[in-house]
């Protein structure tokens, strides 16, 4: 098979070499590279390496990777070779360029060519959720794999102090370095939610926190009943939202309340209220918690929420497995 692909191969990065190894992977017969030319990629970047740097470290790129059989083409315009060479079965594009994939086939069609099979990899995301880019390389953000030159900035929906101190813990597991910044945003929940509440809330929480941060937190628990169990099962859910809206949803362990304290909540108390009332402990929630209450000290608060957090996380620790 021949592919081709294109781009203006400014600062080298992670993206470049997903596209270009998708491109290697399937082109066993030759790949074509297109790169855009200084008149051509002007149009769109004013800050860029002039064709000839560009040129030479895309070709010290691929002989580090020892990827072979390509040929090098200079763009004057969006299509190139691939809008008249014959023989050329697919092009490979991110969804950013997909658009111009379409046009190129148009063109192909029109010389009498076939349309080229298009094959599509998905952008090479940075720490923060957003897009690698050469742009955000050069100004300083970001290194050519995506991790962040600065700390990462995340906002939770709340001022508890058990919910921060998990959400710092549950970051500095994934990321070299994070800010946390617990903010007091609207609940948008009753004061003891039930079922899918619990998870709509955590997410208003978390789109409310986001403000100017990398990322937004929203930690709700609730009650949610298990038909195995034919008990109520309280459970914490994390939500996490970037700046491209995208969201991540995870919950921690689920535990059974004394059937005393459930049959107060039934009457219309809180289960914060409703423990209080059963243990003599005032202020339990922000204290040892239920949790730790009913554990003995075998389970805190914090690792309780911890574990929601990061089982949000794991979607974007593995973005290659989640967000193909």
């Amino acid at each position: 098979m021949r592919v081709c692909l294109g781009g203006t191969f400014d600062i080298l990065h992670a993206g470049h070499e997903a596209l270009l190894g998708k491109a290697f992977e399937l082109g066993d017969e030759g790949v074509i590279i297109g790169i855009t030319s200084d008149r051509m990629a002007s149009a769109s970047r004013p800050d860029m390496n002039p064709l000839a740097v560009r040129k030479r470290n895309l070709e010290a790129l691929l002989r580090r990777r020892k990827w072979r059989r390509s040929r090098i083409s200079v763009l004057e315009d969006i299509a190139g070779p691939a809008a008249y060479e014959e023989d050329i079965d697919a092009i490979v594009v991110t969804p950013e360029t997909a658009p111009s994939a379409d046009r190129i086939n148009e063109e192909r069609q029109r010389r009498g060519h076939r349309a080229m099979d298009v094959v599509l990899v998905p952008m090479a995301l940075a720490e923060d959720g957003a897009r690698i880019s050469s742009r955000r390389i050069r100004a300083g953000e970001i290194d050519r794999q995506g991790r962040m030159r600065r700390p990462l900035v995340v906002h939770v929906g709340s001022t508890n102090r058990v919910k921060v101190a998990a959400t710092k813990r549950a970051f500095s597991s994934v990321v070299r370095e994070v800010r946390v910044k617990g903010l007091e945003v609207p609940s948008k929940v009753s004061a003891q939610p039930f079922e899918e509440e619990t998870i709509d809330g955590a997410i208003a929480r978390a789109r409310s926190a986001l403000g100017s941060g990398d990322y937004g937190v929203g930690i709700e628990a609730g009650l949610f009943w298990d038909e195995g169990a034919k008990d109520y099962l309280d459970v914490q859910y994390c939500a996490i939202v970037d700046k491209q809206g995208v969201v991540t949803i995870g919950h921690g362990p689920g535990f059974r309340y004394p059937p005393t304290v459930i049959a107060d909540v039934k009457k219309g108390k809180t289960v914060g209220e409703a423990m209080e009332a059963f243990t003599g402990v005032k202020n339990i929630g922000r204290r040892v918690g239920a949790i730790g209450w009913l554990s003995k000290g075998a389970m805190d608060r914090t690792t309780l929420t911890e574990g929601a957090v990061l089982m949000a996380l794991l979607p974007r620790i593995r973005r290659d497995l989640y967000f193909a």
